[in-house]
């Protein structure tokens, strides 16, 4: 009896133990990862109005189940960004990581890194993989959900739909389709943050 309490004991320490691990690591590396600037206008029960500034965007398109679409999108961007370009130059990491589908049922989309605000598209690495597209977005007006948990994509479609009718009632118009932005690394287990985000046409200061 005494040998299988010391064993279960052992086992809850090295539980404990590990997600003392994974916490401290998740919170230096949100510590270290800035996000993109934005300012708040105006909040209207869930639904928040944001004003962004312009960006640059790297983006790849890809297909497949969405999972699989995040998960190689995320690959090839993340490579360019930990050195896998001709200057072998590494890039600040930014959040959040962000998606927009092809069309509500089709496997297949755009997935973009923001990159960070000194980085400059005439002096830009260029990357190993041909598939990265950059692009210097203009300053937009947004409407934005913000949930916490882990969001899979039907989750992210159910809120992308509250969006959109809460902007119905409001009078506000959308433009363009609904982005999905993702946070925070995939192994923190609290304090997770995502959101749906539409840019308006006919909202101003």
């Amino acid at each position: 009896m005494a040998y299988f309490s010391i064993k279960n004991s052992l086992k809850i320490l090295f539980f404990l133990a590990i997600t003392f691990f994974i916490g401290s690591q998740t919170y230096i590396i949100m510590a270290q990862t800035p996000t993109q600037p934005y300012r708040t206008l105006k909040q209207m029960g869930e639904v928040e109005i944001r004003f962004y500034p312009p960006a640059i965007e790297a983006s790849v398109h890809k297909t497949g189940e969405y999972r699989k679409m995040m998960s190689n999108g995320f690959r090839d961007l993340a490579s360019y960004i930990f050195g896998g370009n001709d200057q072998q130059q590494k890039i600040a990491m930014t959040s959040p990581v962000k998606s927009v589908v092809d069309a509500p049922q089709a496997d297949s989309g755009v997935v973009t890194f923001i990159m960070p605000t000194d980085f400059k598209l005439e002096n830009k690495p260029t990357p190993y993989k041909t598939n990265i597209i950059f692009t210097e977005t203009q300053a937009v007006y947004t409407a934005s959900f913000t949930f916490g948990g882990f969001a899979s994509r039907d989750k992210m479609e159910k809120k992308a739909t509250l969006l959109l009718d809460c902007l119905k009632k409001e009078g506000l118009t959308p433009k363009g389709k609904v982005s999905f932005l993702y946070y925070n690394p995939p192994f923190q287990l609290f304090g997770r943050r995502n959101e749906v985000l539409v840019e308006l046409s006919n909202f101003s200061e």
